[in-house]
């Protein structure tokens, strides 16, 4: 019980940290991604991660990183967005099974500089079953605390061909670009959080 009221008073504080911050602006968000954490009960937490499907045409075909996509007409804001996005790629109810924490910086994806996408930080109430959709391959979970330790270069294909990027390193998966800046934002305010 210790534990999950240690771990509760983190996640509440990321929250204090994050509503502290001045609000990001939506102007311009063309796509969103959903940062989606459980807690743990060793006093960590997990972020959800996938591995998109191959796809002729899609910029991330095969690529690790958060559920997410395009904001449609359709969606009355990015929220609602990210809510049909995690829905649809890996069958969570955000609506019921999740809690808004906050928002990190918008950001652009090198393979597509011109999309302007919001990562959304949501706590879910218990770990959920996943129900994956078309567009994605697996979706697995991966501890916080761990991440910092696997750091490393990896080399990529690009569409400007081959590079050597900063990557997390996750059982045998890169994961680059995009999601790593994100995940270390994330990883900053967690940290920023705890002390």
């Amino acid at each position: 019980m210790q534990d999950r009221q240690e771990q509760a008073s983190q996640l509440e504080r990321l929250r204090k940290l994050l509503s502290s911050q001045p609000p990001t602006s939506n102007d311009g968000v063309e796509a969103v991604v959903g940062m989606l954490l459980i807690e743990k009960t060793n006093n960590d937490l997990e972020i959800l991660l996938e591995q998109r499907a191959e796809r002729t045409g899609d910029p991330w075909s095969g690529h690790i990183g958060l559920p997410g996509g395009r904001i449609k007409s359709s969606d009355k804001s990015p929220f609602d967005a990210c809510k049909r996005e995690v829905m649809e790629e890996v069958g969570i109810d955000l609506s019921r099974e999740g809690e808004l924490l906050g928002s990190l910086t918008p950001g652009f994806p090198w393979n597509r500089p011109e999309l302007k996408v919001q990562p959304l930080i949501y706590k879910l109430h218990k770990r959920p079953i996943l129900r994956i959709g078309s567009e994605v391959v697996s979706a697995f979970w991966v501890a916080l605390s761990e991440l910092p330790g696997m750091r490393k270069q990896s080399d990529v294909s690009t569409r400007l061909g081959p590079r050597t990027v900063d990557s997390f390193y996750v059982d045998g998966r890169v994961v680059w670009g995009f999601t790593f800046r994100v995940l270390n934002e994330l990883l900053s305010l967690k940290q920023r959080s705890s002390g």
